[in-house]
């Protein structure tokens, strides 16, 4: 007589997100790490606000929160978000001027002098991080 298993495809399928959700959340915090480092005096640092403020986050998350400037945001594990098929983790600072630091600005605009390409520090740590995604992914498979 055959002995069969017990299908247990949803709760196999349900850990795996849960797995890449953690993995997700670690290289979150790994890209932020990479972000914090582009910026340096003289290279997008005036005060250190904006590098205290860079951090992962939910989606959902109400960056205009961030504009106090208050201490340090980063640094705190931060499992990526599960909806339907979907796991998202967001990286960034809420910081009014966060954007232009990071992406640039065009000749002329809002009475800045010349132009300027932008520092791309978010996108740059992403980068850096990537060549760290297998392991992490490994780190967190199931067993």
């Amino acid at each position: 007589m055959a002995r069969f298993k017990k299908w247990r495809g949803k709760e196999v399928t349900q850990q795996v997100a849960k797995n890449v959700a953690a993995a997700l959340g670690e290289f979150a915090l790994r890209a932020e790490r990479y972000s914090k480092k582009e910026l340096q005096k003289g290279h997008g640092v005036l005060t250190g606000t904006l590098r205290r403020s860079i951090h992962t986050a939910q989606p959902g998350y109400q960056w205009l929160g961030d504009s106090s400037g208050a201490g340090e945001r980063g640094g705190k594990f931060v499992e990526a978000l599960i909806k339907g098929k979907n796991i998202t983790v967001q990286l960034g600072s809420g910081l009014v001027y966060a954007l232009a630091i990071h992406q640039g600005w065009p000749s002329g605009y809002k009475r800045m002098k010349g132009s300027f390409e932008g520092f791309h520090f978010l996108t740059k740590g992403v980068d850096k991080a990537k060549p760290e995604l297998p392991a992490v992914l490994r780190k967190h498979q199931l067993k």
